[in-house]
């Protein structure tokens, strides 16, 4: 089994962006760690901003919805479509 985890790359952190920018959350409000880690995580830190810890165990294009609903679930961002 390989236990090295590798940084995140540009190509994930542009998918990251894509959601941010849907819901018209400022890129400046959220800080993504370069290193996933288990399920990931999104958390609001007492500053204000959102902390991003992508998946090591899912693939990514799978967890991104998780990503809105949770940005969504804090209020941020501009209203989903409710369907």
């Amino acid at each position: 089994m390989n236990n090295d985890i590798l940084p995140i790359g540009m190509e994930q952190m542009n998918r990251i962006f894509e959601v941010v920018d849907d819901l018209e959350i400022s890129r400046e409000s959220i800080q993504v760690e370069l290193l996933p880690a288990g399920e990931g995580s999104i958390e609001q830190l007492d500053s204000g901003k959102v902390r991003i810890v992508l998946p090591a165990t899912t693939e990514l294009s799978r967890w991104l919805p998780t990503l809105a609903d949770a940005l969504r679930g804090m209020g941020l961002g501009a209203p989903g479509d409710p369907s």
